[in-house]
């Protein structure tokens, strides 16, 4: 085996946090390497079937490091967000016109913005994408954290001495367990089955987020009839709804959702995602920092956990970008704890408000019934309580950066 090689920065996880992390440094000037064991994308859709709630935060984000050209033929936009509680009165409506917004943030299929990334990953001239590959032997030193790269088809591996390691690696995280990081789970005991469907009245720029008992019911535009169906089911109904033909399916999700679109067809293969809480006791170890779901994965309540993961990653690029300015060590201790204390605010408030939703709604009790609908009224006839809650969803409230949002005129 040779000689580590040295490079600024490895990222281990090139998912959709992992690879806009790895442009973004990029861009900064420094040499990445980030490691996957998956397979690139195919150019081909239909690998994912989610459909991805971006806000405006992160669509600036994408657009400033060159990714959102590319992604505007595919990506619907959303002007209005309709709110409901099944079986109850009251319902909320939020519209960008509320704002003053061309759209309260866009619907971009997964495999399109992944495809996208990766296509990226490998024609940036200083980052080295690393596929079908693993990383092992981590060990800090001072200055650096040497590791190990292991490719599925390979014996051996490459050492890299780096200095940042950046744990990507999603929910079960290898680097976070190898530093020992704990994490506080809560199994909420649903999962999310989705899919893609036609439906007969479609409704342009038109996003539906409807609360069960069971667990929400999310219709989300993808353009023409096509909408992505997010159905979440208490954990003892998924096997039972994934073994259901389609057309008993689609039954289903009309039953919950109503009339409104119309008879829902054409079903797209189904995926079940099961759903918890999880947080990382700590955000950072020496030389390395935890984004994305390696840090947090929250319920898919408000579609906030991709735009939580990717405003990681612009708090990140803010601190590193600052350090190289400064001439400052990119992984130092401080850098990392500038890091942890900028996140944690963010972090704790999104927790609360997903959690929060999926608490309340899940709760069938004639009282709590009747004060959630009073809610959706109030949020729906009370402008400033509807302003701060669609600031909220699109990523505008929290701390000012600049990878994040456009100049102030």
């Amino acid at each position: 085996m040779s000689e580590s090689r040295e490079v600024d920065c490895v990222i281990v996880g090139a998912g959709l946090a992992g690879a806009t992390l790895a442009v973004g440094l990029a861009e900064c000037g420094l040499s990445v390497v980030t490691v996957d064991a998956r397979s690139r994308t195919a150019e081909a859709p239909g690998r994912d079937v989610r459909g991805l709630a971006l806000a405006p935060a992160t669509q600036y984000l994408l657009a400033r490091l060159g990714l959102w050209d590319a992604l505007v033929p595919y990506v619907t936009p959303l002007r209005e967000i309709v709110v409901s509680d099944r079986g109850q009165f009251g319902s909320a409506t939020l519209s960008c016109t509320t704002l003053g917004v061309p759209a309260l943030g866009w619907v971009c299929p997964a495999d399109r913005l992944l495809a996208r990334l990766d296509g990226a990953l490998t024609n940036l001239a200083n980052v080295t994408p690393c596929w079908h590959a693993t990383v092992t032997d981590l060990a800090p030193r001072t200055g650096r954290i040497d590791l190990r790269v292991v490719h599925a088809d390979a014996d051996d591996g490459e050492r890299l001495s780096t200095r940042l390691l950046v744990a990507a690696d999603g929910l079960h995280s290898a680097v976070r367990a190898h530093f020992g990081i704990g994490i506080a789970s809560r199994d909420y005991g649903q999962s999310a089955i989705v899919c893609n469907a036609d439906v007969e009245r479609p409704q342009p720029g038109t996003a539906f987020e409807r609360f069960t008992r069971e667990g929400p019911l999310a219709v989300l535009p993808l353009g023409g009839r096509r909408v992505v169906i997010v159905r979440v089911a208490r954990r003892a109904d998924v096997a039972n709804l994934m073994h259901l033909a389609d057309d008993a399916f689609l039954a289903d999700v009309r039953a919950r959702f109503g009339a409104r679109l119309g008879r829902f067809s054409a079903a797209s293969e189904r995926r079940a995602h099961a759903l918890t809480l999880n947080r990382a006791q700590s955000l950072v170890a020496p030389r390395t920092v935890l984004v994305g779901n390696a840090a947090n994965t929250i319920h898919p309540n408000g579609a906030q956990g991709l735009n939580l993961a990717l405003r990681d990653v612009a708090t990140l690029l803010d601190v590193v970008a600052t350090a190289i300015a400064n001439g400052d060590d990119i992984g130092s201790q401080a850098l990392l704890d500038a890091y942890a204390r900028r996140r944690r605010p963010d972090h704790e408030r999104t927790v609360r408000f997903s959690d929060g939703l999926a608490r309340v709604f899940g709760l069938d009790f004639a009282p709590v019934n009747a004060l959630r609908g009073t809610a959706l009224l109030a949020c729906d006839l009370v402008p400033p309580l509807k302003r701060a809650l669609m600031r909220r969803l699109m990523g505008l409230s929290g701390e000012v950066n600049p990878w994040l949002r456009a100049p102030q005129a």
